[in-house]
């Protein structure tokens, strides 16, 4: 899989109220390159970071109508150009230096960037600095890494810095164009130019954890055949207009034209969470299943409704406190139906930790309602959960 990352907007990012959901496939078989580039070879990785910034810094933009196209994509890089930066790591590994190359981009003036976690070392060993597009470099400090989401923020100390433009990926269209930016096998202030080829795609990361790397879905994102390479990771996806639409993450390895970004919509929903804590709490039911597709499978000899199977509950989980059983069919989350476009992980992800999720399921042939407080994911979890 590859990385990269997108920005914020040169005025005020729109903050959206949720996030674009895609159905999480239970098991993940495509090989994919790590997008983050290195001088010597690929990394794996996702996600965020926090900053203090008042919610009227990063919310409002003006309505995306408002703006004409600008005259010409030169016009466009000349305008977005400024605010991206080359992440560049430095570490000791086994006694000898090693590097890596990644994207950013700032979305507040007072130094705050954005891009992939996976584009950033672990370990507190690690120096970290941004090169920007006039040359200048200068050392950054993470302030939160989202690893399940992808997403970090870093700071950069002075300033005021040029901003990039926060857009609606919520209203992309199939065909629209879109470009590129990043420093794809170190070679800075690149830029590739393709298509929104697809919406709402799904796409595992790998995540180290406790319990090992686990293949993580990300959900969501934004297909494009825009060229995406290593180093381009956390490099923004940009607008005919010149709004930030995505952060450039990963690409397909065993197939040509294969790009795909975080949806930007998605990421500020939760950037306000990361800023101010550091991280951000994934819910987490604590189930595996399976989908019945109404058009493919019978109940009882009858049409089942679109619908998630259990097939474990997990112990202390949410699942295991509504008393949830392994083969309790669940039809809803909170009241809203399970479709092909709101799967049972959707609804997971609708809700905050600690709120009241409501679960209607079918049991034995009775349908019953369950309640319990959502938990959050913790560190050490099983690939096949949700």
């Amino acid at each position: 899989m590859f990385w990269l990352t997108c920005g914020s907007g040169g005025k005020d990012p729109v903050v959206r109220n949720r996030i674009n959901g895609v159905t999480r496939a239970s098991v993940f078989t495509v090989i994919l390159a790590v997008v983050l580039g290195s001088a010597g070879g690929a990394i794996t990785g996702f996600f965020a970071g926090r900053a203090s910034a008042p919610v009227d810094e990063i919310v409002a933009l003006p309505d995306a109508a408002v703006r004409a196209p600008l005259d010409s994509y030169a016009d466009l890089i000349e305008e977005v150009l400024p605010a991206v930066v080359t992440i560049e790591s430095r570490r000791s590994l086994f006694g000898m230096p090693s590097g890596s190359i990644g994207t950013g981009f700032f979305y507040r003036q007072d130094g705050h960037v954005l891009t992939n976690s996976h584009v950033l070392p672990r370990g507190a060993e690690s120096q970290i600095g941004v090169a920007l597009s006039d040359g200048r470099r200068l050392n950054a400090t993470i302030l939160g890494r989202d690893i399940w989401g992808d997403v970090a923020v870093l700071k950069v100390d002075g300033g005021p810095f040029p901003v990039v433009e926060i857009g609606d990926s919520q209203s992309l269209r199939l065909g629209e164009i879109v470009l590129a930016i990043g420093s794809p096998l170190n070679l800075r202030n690149s830029v590739s130019m393709g298509i929104v080829s697809g919406v709402d795609r799904t796409f595992p990361h790998p995540v180290d954890t406790a319990n090992g790397s686990l293949n993580i879905p990300l959900r969501g994102m934004i297909q494009t055949d825009a060229a995406v390479n290593r180093g381009n990771s956390g490099g923004p996806l940009v607008t005919q207009d010149g709004r930030v639409v995505g952060i450039t993450t990963a690409a397909r390895g065993d197939a040509s034209n294969l790009g795909f970004a975080l949806a930007i919509s998605g990421v500020m929903q939760r950037l306000l969470e990361l800023e101010s804590t550091g991280t951000v709490a994934w819910g987490f039911l604590g189930v595996s299943y399976q989908v019945i597709d109404p058009e493919l499978e019978r109940f009882d000899g009858s049409p089942f409704p679109y619908a998630a199977v259990i097939g474990r509950v997990f112990a202390d989980s949410t699942a295991h406190d509504a008393g949830l059983l392994a083969g309790d069919v669940i039809l809803a989350i909170n009241d809203q139906m399970l479709t092909k476009t709101f799967s049972l992980a959707d609804g997971v992800d609708a809700v905050s930790v600690g709120d009241v999720v409501r679960f209607r399921v079918q049991r034995q042939g009775a349908t019953i309602d369950l309640f319990a407080a959502l938990r959050a994911r913790p560190a050490v979890v099983d690939s096949t959960a949700v």
